[in-house]
């Protein structure tokens, strides 16, 4: 989505408050997620593991109350430094790290007002993700980035209490989101030319547990989960020559979470 689009649809779902002065709040949040990435075979092997924590910080606003609709903006930054163990695609055992690192920016809508469900948001996120693969006396590195274009949707549930545990009200989040565009650039570091080529979709869900004391102050426990099928077989070249082809594998990403907000 190129920025005129994006504004315009940020001025379209903010016209829809109907409202002079509506509520603005602010939230910040802090999160550990500990991840577990895996590239997949067409036949179901595995071919490599990578593991380790991301650290995440996310800033949104929102614009609108409870009552009626809402708008939220929200940007985020994540990075890690994970554990990568396996092998590449030629079979070349690799025992190494990668850094991971996101950029991500989106807009979202609640139509209507908070009720006794709950409520409902539609929207649609930009995410670029970064692994950078270290190279080994064995074999090459790669950086790899990743650009996504995610619509999706997220329910969060009315607050609720469990009686054993007084003072804290909680809320159940579900979240689902797919690619409606996804490319990737690899850059072999010298050993080809870089490729840039169509990714294959992904597809995300999330579910998350958060707790309150009735404060400003949030904790949430969270599990999210991706799957992206393999990629179409793109060209790989040396100073332009075709020397063979190259393809992303399928991915699997799931990441255990634990995080920190605090609203303004």
């Amino acid at each position: 989505m190129n920025r005129g689009r994006f504004v315009a649809a940020a001025a379209a779902c903010a016209a829809t408050l109907h409202v002079q002065g509506a509520d603005v709040s602010w939230q910040a949040v802090a999160e550990v997620r500990h991840r577990t990435l895996s590239e997949w075979t067409g036949n179901g092997a595995r071919l490599l593991s990578e593991r380790g924590p991301v650290a995440r910080i996310d800033l949104s606003s929102t614009l609108g109350g409870p009552e009626g609709p809402a708008v939220l903006v929200h940007g985020a930054l994540a990075q890690g430094r994970l554990d990568y163990a396996g092998q590449d695609q030629g079979g070349v055992p690799l025992a190494t790290t990668t850094r991971h690192s996101e950029w991500e920016a989106g807009l979202h809508w609640r139509p209507a007002s908070v009720s006794a469900w709950g409520e409902f948001w539609v929207g649609i996120d930009g995410l670029r993700q970064r692994r950078d693969i270290a190279s080994t006396p064995k074999a090459g590195g790669l950086d790899e980035t990743s650009t996504l274009v995610l619509p999706g949707v997220r329910w969060r549930s009315a607050v609720f209490a469990v009686a054993p545990i007084a003072g804290l009200k909680f809320q159940l989040e579900a979240q689902w989101r797919t690619s409606a565009r996804h490319r990737i650039s690899v850059d072999y570091l010298g050993a080809y030319d870089t490729s840039a080529f169509a990714s294959g979709h992904r597809d995300e869900a999330a579910l998350r547990l958060i707790a309150s004391n009735g404060s400003r102050w949030r904790w949430t426990l969270g599990f999210g989960r991706a799957r992206q099928v393999a990629s179409d077989t793109a060209v790989l070249r040396i100073g332009g020559a075709p020397v063979g082809s190259v393809r992303e594998p399928a991915i699997r990403i799931d990441d255990l979470s634990l995080s920190v907000a605090r609203e303004f």
